[in-house]
């Protein structure tokens, strides 16, 4: 029988679950995704996360515990650099040790550390150490598993840069963001955000059915986002918080995008700084209409609605009165 390795539905699961899964199996290991998110799942990661800790690091755990009785293994990598002189967010490279003491009856955990601050070389040794927790230290095997995983990185980020969405990918419905509609809007956020259908409450569900047309910070060009990120005074060097400033000065930027929307998790904090930055801009420098919304564990379907709906009918209204309709409201005129 193959080791069975579960992989949480959660966190950096949306960027990397087929490198991941492409590795395991070029290792013989059947690999086990939790299922997409549920109000049990996520009722079970508050119960068992810290209280202050952001919405997506309890639906986390709660991801975790759904794993706990049909694997051998969870992997829980610690990551703390995903790129080359920056940092990924403090609470990634402490996942392993929330989980293991804070969620009950689980299998042991594999956290072996990705670090690639100094080098991306880095990744060749973290994910031979993996190995070597499934006992497997085959150099040569080691190695055809790793060119293998990243040439399926590779192709994973292109079909999104075309315009599907992981979740399509994953899947295996991959289909592009064909919508016919007069609106496109940008989407900003973070990939465990903006892609679990049941934290963003079937937001690109509710958009296609209004014809709205969507750009996430995935479908821009890698080499665009640097470019405008390197207009700031000082180098970003936190990587989730460069993709989402640096998609949204292109999209703000971009005359075929008609509106942003950013979406965050209450208490994160590399978003109050990121997200106060891009709403600062937005508001100084451009038109389009910009909306904000704030997720945690209580956020309701009626409030969350209800400014989803407003955003589209200023959208609406700009088509036919733009110069009269503003992005925040001072200056909005009704008949």
């Amino acid at each position: 029988m193959p080791v069975r390795v579960g992989i949480p539905r959660g966190m950096y699961f949306y960027k990397y679950y087929p490198f991941a899964k492409t590795f395991l199996e070029e290792l013989g290991a059947e690999v086990v995704p939790s299922p997409e998110t549920t109000k049990e799942i996520l009722d079970s990661g508050v119960k068992f996360c810290i209280d202050d800790a952001c919405l997506p690091v309890k639906v986390y755990h709660g991801h975790a515990y759904k794993l706990r009785d049909n694997t051998d293994f969870i992997l829980v990598p610690r990551l703390t650099s995903v790129s080359q002189k920056e940092y990924i967010c403090p609470k990634f490279g402490g996942l392993p040790e929330m989980v293991k003491y804070s969620v009950p009856d689980l299998p042991p955990l594999i956290d072996t550390e990705v670090n690639l601050h100094r080098s991306q070389k880095d990744l060749k040794k973290a994910l031979f150490k993996l190995g070597s927790a499934l006992k497997i230290k085959n150099p040569l095997r080691l190695n055809n598993a790793y060119n293998k995983a990243l040439a399926e990185h590779h192709s994973f980020k292109s079909k999104v840069f075309e315009g599907n969405t992981p979740n399509q990918l994953i899947n295996g419905a991959a289909a592009k963001n064909k919508i016919e509609g007069n609106h496109t809007i940008g989407v900003i956020g973070h990939p465990y955000l903006i892609y679990d259908s049941f934290v963003n409450m079937k937001l690109f569900k509710k958009l296609e059915d209004w014809g709205i047309r969507f750009v996430t910070p995935e479908m821009v060009d890698p080499h665009i986002i640097n470019e405008r990120c390197n207009e700031l005074s000082k180098r970003m060097f936190w990587s989730s918080g460069k993709s989402l400033i640096g998609g949204a000065l292109y999209m703000m930027d971009n005359s075929n995008i008609d509106g942003l929307l950013l979406m965050t998790a209450f208490g994160c904090g590399i978003d109050s700084l990121a997200v106060e930055y891009i709403e600062s801009i937005a508001r100084k420098t451009y038109s389009k209409p910009f909306i904000i919304l704030s997720l945690d564990e209580h956020t309701g379907d009626a409030g969350y609605n209800t400014r989803l709906e407003a955003f589209k009918s200023l959208l609406d209204w700009r088509l036919t009165d733009d110069n009269n309709i503003s992005s925040y409201g001072r200056s909005v005129h009704s008949y």
